[in-house]
């Protein structure tokens, strides 16, 4: 038997147990299952784009990312959205991603790092900031217009976040 008769059989094999299953007699059941059970949704994995923890509030935007908090979740009156960043060995962690705010948020990012950075926020000179070897700092600001506002260190400008408004 060729390649393509082999094929060929195999696809009318399948066609013929598809069509074993549907008859005209089956009519969809209106009632429901004497059982429930869920099924989890899909996770992502890794990044700034991972899926919310079941822990994340109900506001949060759909993909919000584990080193974000927002509202109770920040512990702080006066903190809107939370952003908890890293940097060491040159590196931010978590990588650089986009985080969703609504305009009036207020919002602090909280940098440790392991060497001496200056600190940056596009459109915010009043939150710039230094943070020493070890040490970590409160970068603070309200998000007063739409659009997207970086944070980023020192004067080659490396970027630790983007935080987008709406």
């Amino acid at each position: 038997m060729s390649r393509r008769a082999g094929a060929l059989a195999a696809i009318i094999a399948a066609a013929g147990v598809l069509a074993a299953g549907c008859t005209a007699d089956d009519e969809p059941s209106t009632r429901p299952p004497a059982a429930y059970t869920s099924v989890p949704a899909p996770a992502t994995t890794g990044g700034p784009f991972a899926s919310p923890s079941p822990s994340s509030t109900l506001n949060a935007p759909a993909g919000d990312q584990a080193y974000v908090k927002r509202g109770a979740q920040t512990g702080l009156p006066d903190v809107d959205v939370l952003i908890t960043l890293d940097w060491a060995k040159g590196k931010i962690n978590p990588p650089a991603g986009t985080v969703d705010v609504q305009v009036g948020n207020r919002v602090r990012v909280v940098l440790t790092s392991d060497q001496q950075v200056d600190v940056n926020v596009d459109g915010h000179p009043e939150a710039a900031t230094a943070v020493g070897p070890g040490d970590s700092a409160n970068i603070d600001w309200a998000v007063t217009q739409p659009g997207g506002v970086a944070v980023t260190l020192g004067a080659d400008k490396t970027l630790l976040t983007t935080v987008r408004a709406s």
